[in-house]
Protein backbone atom coordinates (compact mmCIF):
# COMPACT_ATOMS: atom_id res chain seq x y z
CA UNK A 1 0.00 0.00 0.00
CA UNK A 2 3.05 2.55 0.83
CA UNK A 3 4.21 1.98 -3.27
CA UNK A 4 0.56 2.52 -4.03
CA UNK A 5 0.50 5.81 -1.90
CA UNK A 6 3.76 7.16 -3.06
CA UNK A 7 2.65 7.22 -6.98
CA UNK A 8 -0.74 9.21 -6.07
CA UNK A 9 0.23 11.26 -2.89
CA UNK A 10 -0.22 14.52 -4.69
CA UNK A 11 -3.61 13.57 -6.84
CA UNK A 12 -4.76 10.57 -6.17
CA UNK A 13 -6.43 9.21 -2.86
CA UNK A 14 -6.14 5.59 -1.35
CA UNK A 15 -7.67 3.02 -3.48
CA UNK A 16 -8.41 0.48 -0.67
CA UNK A 17 -9.61 -0.15 2.80
CA UNK A 18 -8.50 -2.85 5.42
CA UNK A 19 -10.57 -6.26 4.37
CA UNK A 20 -13.62 -6.64 6.59
CA UNK A 21 -14.88 -10.11 7.30
CA UNK A 22 -18.37 -11.18 6.66
CA UNK A 23 -20.85 -12.30 8.98
CA UNK A 24 -22.50 -15.65 8.30
CA UNK A 25 -25.52 -15.86 10.61
CA UNK A 26 -28.33 -18.22 10.28
CA UNK A 27 -31.89 -17.27 10.09
CA UNK A 28 -34.99 -18.71 9.39
CA UNK A 29 -38.30 -16.86 9.17
CA UNK A 30 -41.46 -17.89 7.88
CA UNK A 31 -44.27 -15.99 6.53
CA UNK A 32 -48.30 -18.01 6.77
CA UNK A 33 -47.46 -20.90 4.32
CA UNK A 34 -45.04 -19.11 1.64
CA UNK A 35 -41.43 -19.20 2.63
CA UNK A 36 -39.88 -15.54 3.77
CA UNK A 37 -37.19 -14.13 1.27
CA UNK A 38 -33.55 -14.24 2.45
CA UNK A 39 -30.22 -13.20 1.98
CA UNK A 40 -27.36 -14.47 0.32
CA UNK A 41 -23.99 -14.78 2.71
CA UNK A 42 -20.53 -16.12 1.71
CA UNK A 43 -21.74 -19.89 2.96
CA UNK A 44 -24.94 -19.78 1.42
CA UNK A 45 -28.62 -18.29 1.78
CA UNK A 46 -29.24 -17.21 4.59
CA UNK A 47 -32.00 -19.07 6.14
CA UNK A 48 -31.07 -22.07 3.97
CA UNK A 49 -27.18 -22.09 4.81
CA UNK A 50 -25.22 -25.09 4.34
CA UNK A 51 -21.81 -25.50 5.65
CA UNK A 52 -20.49 -26.04 2.70
CA UNK A 53 -20.96 -25.29 -1.18
CA UNK A 54 -22.52 -22.51 -3.48
CA UNK A 55 -25.65 -20.33 -1.98
CA UNK A 56 -29.04 -21.64 -2.54
CA UNK A 57 -31.15 -18.49 -4.13
CA UNK A 58 -33.63 -20.50 -5.66
CA UNK A 59 -36.39 -18.93 -3.32
CA UNK A 60 -35.94 -15.92 -5.77
CA UNK A 61 -35.95 -17.78 -9.12
CA UNK A 62 -38.36 -18.67 -11.24
CA UNK A 63 -38.62 -21.08 -14.98
CA UNK A 64 -37.39 -18.84 -17.85
CA UNK A 65 -39.84 -18.57 -20.59
CA UNK A 66 -39.74 -20.00 -23.77
CA UNK A 67 -38.77 -16.66 -25.38
CA UNK A 68 -35.35 -16.12 -22.73
CA UNK A 69 -34.65 -13.41 -20.51
CA UNK A 70 -32.29 -10.17 -20.11
CA UNK A 71 -28.50 -10.39 -18.69
CA UNK A 72 -28.12 -8.48 -15.94
CA UNK A 73 -24.05 -7.81 -15.39
CA UNK A 74 -22.78 -6.21 -13.03
CA UNK A 75 -19.17 -5.61 -12.84
CA UNK A 76 -17.37 -3.90 -9.77
CA UNK A 77 -14.27 -2.63 -9.59
CA UNK A 78 -13.93 -2.20 -5.87
CA UNK A 79 -11.31 0.51 -4.87
CA UNK A 80 -12.51 0.78 -1.18
CA UNK A 81 -14.16 -2.35 0.82
CA UNK A 82 -15.51 0.09 3.75
CA UNK A 83 -19.05 -0.57 4.79
CA UNK A 84 -20.03 2.56 3.40
CA UNK A 85 -18.59 2.30 0.11
CA UNK A 86 -20.52 -1.62 0.07
CA UNK A 87 -23.82 0.27 0.78
CA UNK A 88 -23.16 2.98 -1.51
CA UNK A 89 -22.60 0.24 -4.43
CA UNK A 90 -25.57 -1.66 -3.24
CA UNK A 91 -28.04 1.36 -3.23
CA UNK A 92 -26.91 2.47 -6.84
CA UNK A 93 -27.60 -1.59 -8.08
CA UNK A 94 -30.73 -1.67 -6.19
CA UNK A 95 -32.93 -0.13 -9.06
CA UNK A 96 -31.32 -2.67 -11.55
CA UNK A 97 -31.95 -5.19 -8.98
CA UNK A 98 -35.96 -4.30 -8.58
CA UNK A 99 -36.17 -4.38 -12.64
CA UNK A 100 -34.78 -7.62 -12.49
CA UNK A 101 -37.04 -9.20 -10.37
CA UNK A 102 -40.33 -7.40 -11.67
CA UNK A 103 -39.47 -8.36 -15.30
CA UNK A 104 -37.31 -12.01 -14.88
CA UNK A 105 -33.63 -11.97 -15.50
CA UNK A 106 -30.38 -13.76 -15.44
CA UNK A 107 -27.81 -12.12 -12.48
CA UNK A 108 -24.44 -12.17 -12.82
CA UNK A 109 -21.55 -10.67 -10.84
CA UNK A 110 -17.98 -10.18 -11.18
CA UNK A 111 -15.95 -8.25 -8.81
CA UNK A 112 -12.11 -7.39 -8.65
CA UNK A 113 -10.22 -5.26 -6.73
CA UNK A 114 -6.78 -5.28 -8.78
CA UNK A 115 -6.12 -8.83 -7.52
CA UNK A 116 -8.32 -12.08 -9.60
CA UNK A 117 -11.97 -12.43 -10.50
CA UNK A 118 -14.05 -12.64 -8.07
CA UNK A 119 -17.67 -14.50 -8.98
CA UNK A 120 -20.70 -14.51 -7.00
CA UNK A 121 -22.24 -17.95 -6.32
CA UNK A 122 -25.90 -16.42 -5.99
CA UNK A 123 -25.06 -14.17 -8.95
CA UNK A 124 -23.84 -16.91 -11.88
CA UNK A 125 -25.88 -16.20 -14.45
CA UNK A 126 -26.91 -19.46 -15.00
CA UNK A 127 -31.10 -19.27 -13.45
CA UNK A 128 -33.48 -16.32 -13.88
CA UNK A 129 -34.27 -14.36 -10.77
CA UNK A 130 -37.95 -12.97 -10.62
CA UNK A 131 -40.41 -12.38 -7.62
CA UNK A 132 -43.74 -13.43 -9.37
CA UNK A 133 -47.06 -14.16 -6.19
CA UNK A 134 -50.60 -14.31 -7.72
CA UNK A 135 -51.36 -11.40 -5.41
CA UNK A 136 -50.24 -8.11 -6.27
CA UNK A 137 -49.70 -6.62 -2.94
CA UNK A 138 -47.62 -9.60 -1.85
CA UNK A 139 -46.29 -9.91 -5.04
CA UNK A 140 -44.90 -6.06 -4.36
CA UNK A 141 -44.04 -6.46 -1.16
CA UNK A 142 -42.05 -9.83 -1.54
CA UNK A 143 -40.42 -8.43 -4.17
CA UNK A 144 -39.16 -5.34 -2.55
CA UNK A 145 -37.97 -7.66 0.53
CA UNK A 146 -35.38 -9.54 -2.21
CA UNK A 147 -34.31 -6.76 -4.03
CA UNK A 148 -32.80 -5.46 -0.25
CA UNK A 149 -31.59 -8.78 0.45
CA UNK A 150 -29.93 -9.50 -2.67
CA UNK A 151 -28.28 -6.06 -2.02
CA UNK A 152 -27.01 -7.19 1.15
CA UNK A 153 -25.34 -9.80 -0.84
CA UNK A 154 -23.50 -6.57 -3.34
CA UNK A 155 -23.09 -4.95 -0.50
CA UNK A 156 -20.93 -8.29 1.49
CA UNK A 157 -19.12 -9.15 -2.05
CA UNK A 158 -17.72 -5.61 -1.52
CA UNK A 159 -16.99 -5.89 2.17
CA UNK A 160 -15.06 -9.23 1.52
CA UNK A 161 -12.88 -8.12 -1.41
CA UNK A 162 -9.52 -8.04 -0.35
CA UNK A 163 -8.17 -4.50 -2.01
CA UNK A 164 -5.00 -4.60 -3.68
CA UNK A 165 -2.46 -1.97 -4.40
CA UNK A 166 -3.10 -1.58 -7.82
CA UNK A 167 -6.03 -2.19 -10.34
CA UNK A 168 -8.18 -0.63 -12.77
CA UNK A 169 -11.79 -1.31 -15.09
CA UNK A 170 -9.85 -2.51 -17.78
CA UNK A 171 -10.20 -5.99 -16.82
CA UNK A 172 -13.82 -5.63 -16.41
CA UNK A 173 -14.50 -3.95 -19.47
CA UNK A 174 -12.14 -6.61 -21.43
CA UNK A 175 -14.46 -9.01 -20.30
CA UNK A 176 -18.21 -8.13 -20.99
CA UNK A 177 -18.17 -10.20 -24.20
CA UNK A 178 -16.44 -13.39 -22.76
CA UNK A 179 -18.83 -12.97 -19.50
CA UNK A 180 -21.68 -12.30 -21.99
CA UNK A 181 -20.85 -15.57 -23.92
CA UNK A 182 -19.97 -17.33 -20.73
CA UNK A 183 -24.02 -17.32 -19.75
CA UNK A 184 -25.40 -17.83 -23.18
CA UNK A 185 -23.18 -21.04 -23.29
CA UNK A 186 -25.01 -22.60 -20.28
CA UNK A 187 -26.87 -24.87 -20.69
CA UNK A 188 -31.28 -24.03 -20.25
CA UNK A 189 -30.13 -20.90 -20.05
CA UNK A 190 -31.52 -18.18 -23.07
CA UNK A 191 -30.40 -14.71 -22.62
CA UNK A 192 -31.43 -12.03 -24.34
CA UNK A 193 -30.59 -8.26 -24.02
CA UNK A 194 -27.99 -7.48 -21.80
CA UNK A 195 -27.27 -4.61 -19.28
CA UNK A 196 -23.83 -4.08 -18.28
CA UNK A 197 -23.46 -1.62 -14.90
CA UNK A 198 -20.15 -1.18 -14.07
CA UNK A 199 -19.01 0.41 -10.61
CA UNK A 200 -15.91 2.13 -10.74
CA UNK A 201 -14.11 5.51 -10.07
CA UNK A 202 -12.08 5.35 -13.49
CA UNK A 203 -9.04 6.45 -11.61
CA UNK A 204 -6.73 3.13 -12.28
CA UNK A 205 -3.10 2.23 -10.85
CA UNK A 206 -2.78 -1.13 -13.07
CA UNK A 207 1.08 0.18 -14.04
CA UNK A 208 2.10 1.34 -17.19
CA UNK A 209 0.53 -1.86 -19.01
CA UNK A 210 -2.85 -0.89 -18.44
CA UNK A 211 -4.78 1.28 -20.51
CA UNK A 212 -6.40 3.00 -18.12
CA UNK A 213 -3.47 4.00 -15.85
CA UNK A 214 -3.88 7.42 -14.70
CA UNK A 215 -1.50 7.94 -12.86
CA UNK A 216 0.07 11.51 -13.41
CA UNK A 217 -2.19 12.23 -15.83
CA UNK A 218 -3.78 15.30 -15.40
CA UNK A 219 -7.25 16.13 -16.15
CA UNK A 220 -8.30 17.28 -19.91
CA UNK A 221 -10.45 16.10 -22.75
CA UNK A 222 -7.11 15.26 -24.83
CA UNK A 223 -5.56 12.93 -21.96
CA UNK A 224 -8.49 11.08 -21.89
CA UNK A 225 -9.00 10.59 -25.30
CA UNK A 226 -5.25 9.32 -25.70
CA UNK A 227 -6.09 7.33 -22.93
CA UNK A 228 -8.99 5.04 -24.08
CA UNK A 229 -7.82 5.34 -27.72
CA UNK A 230 -4.97 3.18 -26.53
CA UNK A 231 -7.16 0.85 -24.93
CA UNK A 232 -9.18 -0.01 -28.39
CA UNK A 233 -6.08 0.16 -30.02
CA UNK A 234 -3.90 -2.28 -28.28
CA UNK A 235 -7.07 -4.63 -28.01
CA UNK A 236 -7.12 -4.63 -24.28
CA UNK A 237 -10.95 -3.21 -24.08
CA UNK A 238 -13.25 -4.15 -26.86
CA UNK A 239 -16.77 -2.93 -28.48
CA UNK A 240 -19.27 -4.71 -26.27
CA UNK A 241 -21.47 -4.46 -29.44
CA UNK A 242 -25.23 -4.70 -28.00
CA UNK A 243 -24.63 -4.85 -24.76
CA UNK A 244 -26.38 -1.92 -22.69
CA UNK A 245 -23.51 -0.27 -20.79
CA UNK A 246 -24.45 2.02 -17.80
CA UNK A 247 -21.78 3.35 -15.78
CA UNK A 248 -22.64 3.57 -11.64
CA UNK A 249 -19.57 4.40 -9.67
CA UNK A 250 -17.81 7.55 -11.36
CA UNK A 251 -17.24 10.40 -9.23
CA UNK A 252 -19.04 8.43 -5.79
CA UNK A 253 -16.28 8.42 -3.77
CA UNK A 254 -13.90 10.95 -2.46
CA UNK A 255 -12.09 11.66 -5.56
CA UNK A 256 -11.30 15.66 -5.80
CA UNK A 257 -12.34 18.00 -8.86
CA UNK A 258 -9.34 17.27 -10.72
CA UNK A 259 -10.43 13.82 -10.35
CA UNK A 260 -13.87 13.64 -10.80
CA UNK A 261 -13.41 15.69 -14.31
CA UNK A 262 -10.64 13.08 -15.58
CA UNK A 263 -12.99 10.41 -14.70
CA UNK A 264 -16.20 12.29 -16.48
CA UNK A 265 -13.67 12.87 -19.86
CA UNK A 266 -12.94 8.93 -19.65
CA UNK A 267 -16.26 7.88 -18.98
CA UNK A 268 -17.34 9.98 -21.68
CA UNK A 269 -14.88 8.62 -24.18
CA UNK A 270 -15.66 5.55 -23.24
CA UNK A 271 -19.18 5.02 -23.77
CA UNK A 272 -18.38 6.58 -27.37
CA UNK A 273 -16.35 3.51 -28.14
CA UNK A 274 -17.64 0.50 -26.43
CA UNK A 275 -21.51 0.71 -26.70
CA UNK A 276 -24.37 2.63 -28.83
CA UNK A 277 -26.03 2.84 -25.66
CA UNK A 278 -24.16 3.91 -22.73
CA UNK A 279 -24.45 6.00 -20.46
Amino acid sequence: MTHRLSLRRALWPPRGAALVRRLAPLIAVSLLAVPALTACDPGGLLGTAKASGPPDCKIYQEKTPKDGAPLLLVLLDVTDNSAATATRVASRVQPYLDAALRDGSYIRLVATAGGPMIYSDCFHGDQMFQVKRRNSAREEKDRAAASKALGTEISQVVQSTKVGPTGSATPLLAGINDEVATVRATPGVKATAVTALVWSDLLGTGGQADCLNVDGKTASVTIAEAVVKRCFETGQIRSAGATRVRFIGVNEGSADRPQQELARYLKGELCRRISSDCD
